[in-house]
This record gives C-alpha cells, sequence and structure tokens, in this order.
C-alpha cells in the first residue's frame, strides 16, 4: 500500500520567489526547492512545511512503509485561479505515484481551502500541522507584526477597509463642528475636531501605506517635471482634470453642509451628488488629453481612451440615478420616477454601447487586441 506524503503551497512562493517548477515529486526535489526558498526567503513558513514532509517521509520510510513525497503549488492569485492549479498538480501527481492513500502536510493556514481538493480525489488517512516555533516576547511580535505589513497580499487585505473607515468616520465627524465654527458658533469643541482630525489622517495614512501611494505619487511627479521640461501636451489636461477634481471636493462641501440640521446619511448623498460629474469630467478631460497626446506623438488614433470615457459616462448616469432612487426612497426628495428610470437606462445604453465598442475594434485589429489603434491616415 503506498502513502503519499503531501505538502501544499496554496499561493505558490516557491514559483514567484524562485521560478521553480511545480510540481516536486521525491525526498530530492523538495530538498532542493526547500532550499531555494530558504535562500530567497529565509522567514517564509512554506520551508518549515516541506522539511516536515521530508522528515515524516523519512520516518515512515525507516518503518518499511511503502512512502512518496511531493510538493503542490498553486498560484499567486489565491482562490479560483490557485485552486485550479493545485488541481491539475494533484491529478499529474496520483497519475505518476498511484498512491492508495495521502498524508496531508500543512502550515494550518489555509486547510479548510486545501482539504477538500485532496480529499474529492483520493483517500486522507492524515492531516499533520506544522507551526513555527516564535520566542514569546514583546521584540518578536513587534517584528512578526512588521513582517506581515510588509507583506503585498496580507497589506493590501488587512489595511485597506480599517483605513477607509477611519477616513470617512473622521470626515463626516469633522462636519458638524466645522460648519458650527464657519457659523460663529460659540459651543464648538476643538477636542471633538482634534480626534476627527486624527481619525481621518490616520485612516488616510493607512490607505497611502497599504497601497504605496507615497512611491507612486513620486514616479508621477518625477513624470510631470520631464514632461513639462519637454513641452509635454497631456500636462494643460493633467492640471484642468486636477482642478475639476477640486471643484468637485468643494461643490459636493457645500452641498453637504447646506442645511446643517440634515442627518448624516442625507450629507453623504448631497456630498456623493456634488462631487460625482465633476470628477466624471475631470477623468473625460484626463483621457482626452492622453488621447490627443498618443495621436500627437505616435500619429495613431488610440480608442481604448474613448471607451474608458463612454464607461465612465454610462457609471455615472447609474450612480446618479441610483442617488435619486436612494432620495426618494428614504423621503428626502421626490424626484420623478421617469427621470430616474431614464438616468439608469441611459446609463446601461452607454455601457453597452462602449463594449461593442471595444468588442468591434477588437475583432478590427485582431492580436493588437487592447492597443486598439489605427493609423491616423487609413481612417481619414
Amino acid at each position: 500500500m503506498r502513502t503519499l506524503v503531501l505538502c501544499v503551497d496554496r499561493d505558490d512562493d516557491f514559483g514567484s520567489k524562485t521560478g521553480l517548477n511545480s510540481p516536486f515529486i521525491g525526498r530530492e526535489e523538495n530538498l532542493n526547492a526547500a532550499m531555494s526558498l530558504g535562500v530567497k526567503d529565509p522567514e517564509d513558513s512554506d520551508i518549515n512545511t516541506v522539511l516536515a514532509a521530508v522528515s515524516l517521509y523519512d520516518e515512515m520510510l525507516k518503518q518499511g512503509m511503502d512512502v512518496v513525497v511531493a510538493t503542490l503549488c498553486g498560484d499567486t492569485h489565491v482562490g479560483y485561479q490557485s485552486d485550479l492549479a493545485l488541481s491539475t498538480q494533484l491529478e499529474t501527481v496520483l497519475k505518476e505515484v498511484k498512491p492508495d492513500r495521502v498524508v496531508l502536510v500543512s502550515d494550518g493556514a489555509e486547510d479548510e481551502y486545501i482539504y477538500p481538493v485532496i480529499s474529492s480525489r483520493v483517500k486522507v488517512d492524515s492531516v499533520r500541522k506544522v507551526f513555527v516555533k516564535q520566542a514569546p516576547t514583546v521584540e518578536s511580535t513587534y517584528y512578526i507584526l512588521i513582517k506581515m505589513l510588509n507583506d503585498d497580499k496580507i497589506r493590501k487585505r488587512l489595511l485597506p477597509p480599517i483605513g477607509l473607515a477611519l477616513l470617512v468616520f473622521g470626515t463626516f465627524a469633522l462636519l458638524d463642528p466645522l460648519v458650527k465654527l464657519f457659523n460663529g458658533g460659540a459651543d464648538v469643541s476643538f477636542t471633538n475636531i482634534g480626534l476627527a482630525l486624527i481619525w481621518a489622517v490616520v485612516g488616510l495614512y493607512l490607505l497611502v501605506f497599504a497601497y504605496k501611494l507615497g512611491d507612486w505619487f513620486r514616479d508621477w511627479w518625477s513624470n510631470a517635471r520631464r514632461a513639462i521640461r519637454s513641452g509635454s501636451t497631456l500636462m494643460p489636461f493633467v492640471v484642468l482634470s486636477g482642478l475639476l477634481v477640486l471643484l468637485g471636493v468643494m461643490y459636493g462641501v457645500d452641498a453637504a453642509l447646506v442645511d446643517p440640521d440634515d442627518d448624516i446619511f442625507l450629507k453623504i448623498l448631497l456630498f456623493i451628488n456634488g462631487t460625482m460629474w465633476m470628477w466624471v469630467f475631470a477623468f473625460f478631460t484626463y483621457q482626452m488629453g492622453l488621447f490627443i497626446s498618443h495621436y500627437l506623438n505616435k500619429g495613431t488614433l488610440s480608442y481604448p481612451y474613448i471607451i474608458a470615457s463612454v464607461t465612465v459616462f454610462a457609471l455615472g448616469f447609474i450612480i446618479q440615478g441610483a442617488l435619486d432612487a436612494t432620495a426618494v426612497f428614504f423621503g428626502y426628495s421626490d424626484f420623478d420616477q421617469t427621470i430616474i428610470v431614464l438616468e439608469i437606462v441611459a446609463g446601461f445604453l452607454l455601457a453597452g454601447f462602449g463594449g461593442l465598442l471595444s468588442t468591434s475594434l477588437r475583432d478590427l485589429n485582431g492580436p493588437k487586441g487592447d492597443e486598439a489603434a489605427v493609423d491616423a491616415d487609413g481612417a481619414e
């Protein structure tokens, strides 16, 4: 009776960090994979999992059992794509090894996802979990947290919801005291303003850190300076779109603060309603700048910029209809229902037109696909 000691790397750390192709079948291949990953990232828990699988393989071999050790790797896109890769590799291993039973070795992090994939194809006799020992000190806990936050996948999953919640809470907590302050109110609590400002700043910082917006802004600023020095035609459109975004925020805040007695939900609706179309036109202006710049630099018409603009206008109409419908539902206004329906229908028609245009251009340009550009001379 042959036993397969199976180790699973669902997010493909072996492939993404070492470039090795899985599955790894046999003791030598698994040891080589563990050593390669250890050199690239000594703190990855998958190293310990593979070594534990090899250790279990050695123990069972000493007992005279017919045993093989193997490691499967999924995909960096954890979910359906990674599980599909695991299933494909599992079929390959089962076909080659032909085991009667499996002993699964795991770090315990995603057993509920991995186990059904394996047990649906072969009998699983045992699951062995591997935990990495850590010194129970404040320093080690701090180090682990910092290491986790430096991981792109963990950082982008954990921080954005917290940051967005703090930013929204802090921003709207500022509205009432600021309105009272601007209206000359004497009972304004600067402590409340300070606390709300702290929440908003902390939330903004978490979002900036989660998505590395500081690095993105530095790259953007460097490119902008080069564009200004080279006389780029895009810069006026960038400046104009930025002004439209700023005006949209100002208009939205002004709309939300018209009546200080409005409840917070109505203020949110008024703010979104006030900013949305300014932002839509800002995006349209930027896309037209890209379109013109691309034409002047390369002499071709790049239609994806037009398709993106059409799509954003479609979203604008749909969101406007949803906002008006929400206002009517909660009794904030008495919009004509016909207008609401027309807004939503117009949005879907524009979205359909954008999709049809994208498909037509993709078919027209064949393998060029997304870069649907037609020579300007031919277009004339």
